[in-house]
């Protein structure tokens, strides 16, 4: 009697912790890089997962593609394996591969874009502007800006 009582406690005990316990979901992101104005250097491709790592310039996950690749000043970029929540994505065509913006008199010389947002500003964007929330695989736009 102690014996079964004891079995079915642990048996209860599994099922409710399987129940409760969600496996992660992953996904893909694929991205459409458009008005890429020329085939030389790098794009590379920036994941945020909050507004205190994209202003602080902490990206998640970075991905550098080389444009040789690109038609039509088009280019498709895919991440993999990326898990459902929050996240942002910025872009810089890396035009002489240093990985970094350069600048020319407080302009960009290079061009930047955002997954799914075109921004006309002047101003860096706020993460509130261009953030999504994955729950499914997602294909998205980002439209680059030259200034």
């Amino acid at each position: 009697m102690k014996r079964s009582f004891f079995t079915f406690i642990f048996f209860a005990l599994v099922s409710l912790v399987s129940v409760s316990f969600k496996a992660p979901s992953y996904h893909t992101i694929t991205i459409k890089v458009t008005n890429i104005r020329n085939s030389k250097g790098n794009m590379q491709l920036q994941i945020f997962r909050n507004a205190e790592n994209y202003n602080k310039g902490l990206a998640w996950k970075v991905k550098i593609v080389d444009k040789g690749e690109m038609k039509n000043n088009t280019l498709t970029c895919t991440f993999t394996g990326i898990e459902e929540g929050e996240y942002g994505i910025a872009l810089l065509d890396d035009e002489n591969k240093n990985k970094e913006m350069d600048y020319t008199m407080f302009m960009p010389d290079e061009g930047f874009g955002f997954a799914d947002y075109y921004h006309s500003g002047w101003s860096k964007p706020k993460f509130d502007q261009f953030k999504f929330t994955l729950k499914d695989d997602k294909s998205m736009t980002a439209k680059l800006r030259y200034v």
